[in-house]
């Protein structure tokens, strides 16, 4: 009994993390965006200067916490179970400034084949998205984001 549970562990472990979109990483990521392209595109934003912190190299250092976060979902495969919460997200990223994260994200995780057909419109309609969204946005996001300067303070090290 014991060797079958090994095995059963053994194999559920070794399997690719499948489903489950990981909003609270999602959302964490959004609000890093959503500050650092506020500092990167209006450092003299109200918000960003009542932190006190240098914005050279805060471009770099958003891709470093998008790489960062791109590593962890590479091991997460996206299942037909995802597809509707993922299409939702992807039309509303605009408005909801989440479409850079959604491009990490679709980026990096591994697409079920049985539905990397219905991916594919997505990712244009993401980058289309991508283009379209303005630093306002960004801005207007910002009353949203809890303790920016700790945000900052945090991907700036």
């Amino acid at each position: 009994m014991k060797a079958v549970w090994i095995f059963i562990t053994t194999f559920a472990v070794s399997l690719p993390s499948l489903a489950k979109m990981p909003l609270r990483e999602l959302d964490s990521l959004k609000q890093i965006v959503i500050v650092a392209r506020v500092a990167i595109n209006d450092p003299s934003h109200p918000a960003i200067k009542k932190c006190n912190i240098k914005t050279e190299g805060l471009e770099e250092k958003l891709q470093q916490a998008k790489d960062n976060a791109k590593k962890s979902w590479s091991k997460q495969t996206i299942a037909k179970a995802d597809l509707p919460v993922l299409t939702k997200a992807i039309h509303n990223c605009a408005s909801r400034v989440t479409c850079e994260v959604y491009d990490s994200f679709v980026t990096s995780v591994k697409i079920a084949p049985a539905i990397a057909s219905q991916v594919e419109p997505l990712k244009i309609d993401l980058d289309k998205n991508l283009q379209d969204l303005k630093p306002e946005a960004y801005k207007t996001a910002m009353k949203s984001v809890g303790n920016p300067c700790a945000l900052l303070k945090a991907i700036s090290k």
